[in-house]
């Protein structure tokens, strides 16, 4: 694979090579793919891998499990790579750590996916995050760059079909860490509830999933590793 990083010139660069008068890179990159030129418009996104889960149901840490010869955690950090500047890791297992990604562990045991969002939420430096559960491996590029373009005035962007809504891919904004923190305090830990509280964006992803059949499978079972 061929990949094409081209720094779109704004008033912020600098005129010696790639300095920049402020520190930080232009807001907006444009990233080709020579797999399907994908555009990316990053507004300083930090990825947020949900590795954290007891997989009772796959038996095993489904986060080393693998798929196409490559671990479903690596095949995370490899999907979120091209368009988030910071990658972090929710989880408890040590094992995780040899990724060379920054693991976050919860600060709120026992919380499920929520408890995991919050204290990596806490960490993160960006406005805007990406939430990914490891075990999402049917997603596509393109459809997170229809998402990002449709950040706005929210604390949450969540994709929206017909059957139901998908918090574990989706996009959060700090600004909801106190919302977070005070449902976790009165010991409601479902994602439903939170959306219900914060002003989200219900993303509807009805085509997307007409166009990408399997785009919100999850890898539950052995068997959905097999293609």
């Amino acid at each position: 694979m061929v990949v094409v990083v081209q720094l779109v010139r704004t008033l912020d660069c600098g005129s010696r090579g790639r300095r920049f008068k402020s520190g930080l890179p232009p807001k907006f990159l444009s990233l080709d793919c020579f797999r399907g030129f994908f555009h990316f418009c990053i507004m300083y996104i930090t990825g947020i891998i949900l590795a954290g889960g007891k997989s009772r149901r796959m038996g095993t840490d489904k986060a080393l499990l693998e798929i196409n010869k490559k671990k479903l955690l690596q095949h995370a950090i490899a999907f979120c790579s091209p368009f988030c500047t910071r990658l972090l890791i929710s989880s408890n297992h040590k094992e995780h750590q040899k990724f060379g990604i920054e693991i976050i562990p919860d600060d709120i045991n026992n919380c499920g996916p929520l408890g995991g969002i919050y204290s990596c939420l806490k960490q993160s430096e960006t406005d805007w995050n990406f939430v990914l559960s490891v075990d999402s491996v049917f997603v596509e590029h393109e459809f997170i760059q229809e998402m990002i373009k449709a950040r706005g005035n929210y604390s949450a962007i969540v994709p929206l079909h017909s059957g139901g809504k998908e918090p574990l891919i989706a996009l959060y904004h700090k600004k909801a860490i106190s919302d977070i923190k005070t449902q976790l305090e009165t010991g409601n830990y479902k994602m439903n509830f939170l959306l219900e509280k914060v002003n989200t964006h219900l993303f509807d992803s009805t085509k997307w999933i007409e166009k990408y059949p399997k785009l919100f499978h999850n890898a539950n079972y052995p068997e959905d590793l097999i293609f």
